[in-house]
């Protein structure tokens, strides 16, 4: 049922309403993606599905979470489970893949979990959209105020989520990085916490079978460096080309579970952007849905 509905309401999004059709292949093109249209049409049809199992979310709560069960792929468990035996916190890299705001719900049913996130602009939407994730477990943060209740969250072994795969809020806070075949202004702040706070970055993305069921997978796990402060920018710039490039592999081996719709390269000024710079503030993530794809 949740194949079918996803399937009809991608359709009707990608094919009748084309809601960035133009921009969803062009995208494809440019990254060398085989069969852009039939790849558009996966991805339509996922983000559908992605929408009614959130309804079910809203309407079910936790019911829905056992129904639509999430779970490690067995190569990224032992992994996993290492890291949090350690009782010191991760930041992880997330990206728009697979149902992110399902993983996000099923990881905070076992783990503490912030996410750093941005509302809406439709006040309703948003109400309902924070709502059912704080209901079910997950923490909620914007910019303001996002450092130091990540710090805390993180020391007391808990996950801080945030978003690598768009555009930072200000070209200061990024570095050019090479994503999907075309440079992208890229956000240095989960690794730059990460190296603040001397804690694994991991690079995690989801993946929907053709089942319908959901895995998680580690695709990364890059560890700064032990010495104190100051803050190793080396470290913090190769950090992030460094998840980029896992989640960019990613991308490639499962193109239609990554949601296109995003203006990933915007234009930005060169002269704005620096290799390397110091601690930027935590920016905002992307909420889910097509509605919220700058």
């Amino acid at each position: 049922m949740i194949r079918a509905l996803g399937a009809l309401l991608g359709w009707v999004a990608g094919s009748v309403l084309r809601i960035r059709r133009n921009h969803v292949e062009e995208s494809m093109q440019a990254a060398g993606i085989a069969r852009p249209g039939a790849t558009a049409r996966a991805m339509y049809a996922s983000l559908g599905a992605s929408l009614v199992e959130f309804a079910l979310m809203m309407v079910w709560g936790r019911r829905a979470l056992r129904h639509l069960a999430v779970r490690i792929d067995e190569a990224s468990r032992a992994r996993w489970e290492a890291l949090l035996g350690e009782g010191r916190g991760v930041v992880v890299a997330a990206s728009h893949t697979g149902n992110w705001d399902l993983a996000a719900c099923a990881v905070a049913q076992d783990l503490e979990l912030l996410v750093v996130t941005k509302h809406l602009s439709v006040r309703w939407m948003d109400r309902l959209w924070q709502s059912t994730r704080a209901r079910l477990g997950v923490h909620l943060q914007d910019a303001r105020g996002a450092v130091d209740r990540a710090r805390v969250v993180l020391r007391r072994g808990g996950a801080v989520a945030m978003l690598v795969d768009q555009v930072p809020i200000a070209a200061r806070h990024g570095s050019l990085v090479d994503f999907l075949g075309r440079p992208a202004l890229t956000d240095r702040a989960p690794a730059a916490l990460a190296a603040s706070m001397r804690v694994p970055l991991v690079v995690a993305a989801g993946r929907r079978l053709p089942d319908g069921r959901h895995v998680l997978h580690v695709l990364e796990v890059l560890l700064p460096p032990a010495r104190p402060a100051p803050l190793p920018r080396g470290w913090v710039l190769h950090a992030t080309r460094a998840a980029t490039a896992a989640l960019d592999a990613f991308v490639r081996a499962h193109p239609g579970q990554w949601l296109w719709l995003h203006r990933r390269w915007k234009p930005m000024l060169p002269r704005r952007c620096k290799s390397s710079s110091p601690r930027p503030p935590i920016p905002s993530s992307s909420p889910a849905g097509a509605s919220a794809a700058d």
